[in-house]
């Protein structure tokens, strides 16, 4: 469902930077962003009604509050991501070439995402076994063998919420494929052309395939559908970093937009919820996509709200950021560090909180919980990022003492200056 715009080292995060300080605004929205995708997961078991297409380990107790909440980040938490994508691999591959920055980037998301699916999908996923074997929905020996009730694991099986880094990987391969061919696009005019382009582009997607958004698509390989609307976010992107590098424009227009999109966005949310609430089909083969009856126009109307919403908040948020985030508290700058751990390991860490606080703590309030659950599934990855930092450091501390005692080096550096140190805050 979801997930972030991640980079791995803080080179990633300042190679635009020196350019323009600006631009710190982004990694504010990186680490405030990764929580709201905690916040999303950490809803799920209290909604109602269920995500099409998603099986969650665990429902607990439905909360109206908390179902708004989370469709609302759902409608804009990836577009924000993808758009900073986007914008950030145009301003690299202007600087590196295509050809680099492709390199970089798949080995930089592709071996995570390798690791991930070796260790850390199998983890999460007999966490969610014994979320079921904990509701009764399953026993010990169907927990052993695999083997389930029809219908029962179709929506078992996929990347989970690693689908971001595979989709992420091919929008750079595409955009470095067609790089060329882009620098001859005059930008004011690519971007007069392409935005509206994208936008009937996600409308038409929605009104097809509205389970993109207002539902899951599991499964290992890319979905067409769900590639083609995250898609329209990063070539937005794209535009923006062609026509508006600095992204001045998008800093004026940003107050401008952020309440007329949040009114869009509120209302994408209550027409969303009521959607999902209608009957549902009775053609079982349109039902397993997406189980609601409802008129064509209300599935345009829901296409546009949501789009509007999505494209609006997220330049809204991004553009608020980069205006006025001119220095990283110390806080959103460790969440900026520990952001690409909070997108790995918080999701199975999420789910045996969701059980625990289910079958310990019953009578609680869902709020309580949600609340609860967020807070452990930051603070352990976070925490686990830092111990591997310090393992890290020790480690490189041990390698460089025998070259020390042999004398200082005739080209001695400075170990920090100014340059430096605005890099690191930018790399957070």
């Amino acid at each position: 469902m979801h997930a972030t715009h991640l980079r791995l080292n803080q080179a990633d995060s300042a190679e635009s930077a020196p350019q323009n300080t600006n631009l710190l605004g982004l990694d504010a929205v990186r680490a405030w962003a990764a929580i709201g995708v905690v916040v999303l997961h950490a809803c799920v078991p209290y909604s109602s009604p269920d995500i099409p297409g998603l099986t969650w380990a665990t429902t607990d107790t439905p909360h109206s509050g908390l179902t708004a909440l989370m469709w609302a980040i759902e409608i804009v938490i990836m577009p924000i991501f993808l758009v900073m994508a986007g914008f950030l691999a145009v301003r690299s591959m202007a600087t590196r070439g295509p050809l680099a920055t492709l390199k970089s980037r798949t080995k930089r998301l592709g071996w995570p995402l390798v690791f991930a699916v070796l260790f850390l999908l199998p983890f999460d996923f007999y966490a969610w076994l014994l979320g079921w074997l904990a509701d009764g929905l399953i026993t010990p020996r169907q927990m052993r063998s695999l083997k389930f009730a029809e219908g029962q694991g179709e929506h078992l099986w996929g990347l989970s919420h690693l689908w971001f880094l595979q989709y992420l990987i091919l929008y750079i391969a595409v955009l470095a494929g067609g790089w060329h061919w882009l620098q001859r696009v005059e930008p004011t005019r690519a971007l007069r052309v392409g935005m509206p382009l994208v936008f009937a582009v996600g409308v038409a997607v929605l009104c097809v395939h509205p389970e993109v958004v207002w539902g899951f698509q599991h499964a290992f390989l890319p979905v067409m559908s769900k590639w083609l609307y995250s898609g329209c976010a990063f070539a937005m992107g794209v535009l923006i970093a062609q026509a508006d590098p600095d992204l001045q424009g998008l800093t004026r227009l940003a107050s401008r937009a952020l309440c007329p999109s949040a009114m869009v966005c509120v209302a994408a949310t209550m027409l969303g919820i009521w959607t999902l609430e209608q009957s549902a089909l009775s053609d079982t083969a349109q039902a397993s996509a997406f189980p609601v009856a409802i008129s064509s126009s209300t599935w345009l109307c829901l296409a546009v709200l949501t789009v509007v919403s999505a494209t609006g908040m997220a330049l809204s948020l991004i553009g608020l950021a980069c205006r006025w985030v001119k220095r990283l508290d110390p806080v959103t700058q460790q969440l900026a560090a520990a952001s690409f751990a909070i997108y790995l390991v918080h999701h199975p860490v999420l789910v045996l909180v969701h059980i625990a606080a289910k079958h310990g703590l019953p009578a609680a309030s869902p709020v309580l919980k949600m609340s609860l659950s967020t807070l452990i599934a930051v603070c352990v990855p976070v925490g686990m990022h830092f111990v591997f930092l310090r393992m890290k450091a020790r480690r490189l501390t041990k390698q460089t003492e025998p070259i020390s005692q042999e004398g200082p080096s005739i080209l001695a550096m400075p170990t920090t200056s100014d340059a430096s140190q605005s890099e690191q805050r930018l790399a957070g």
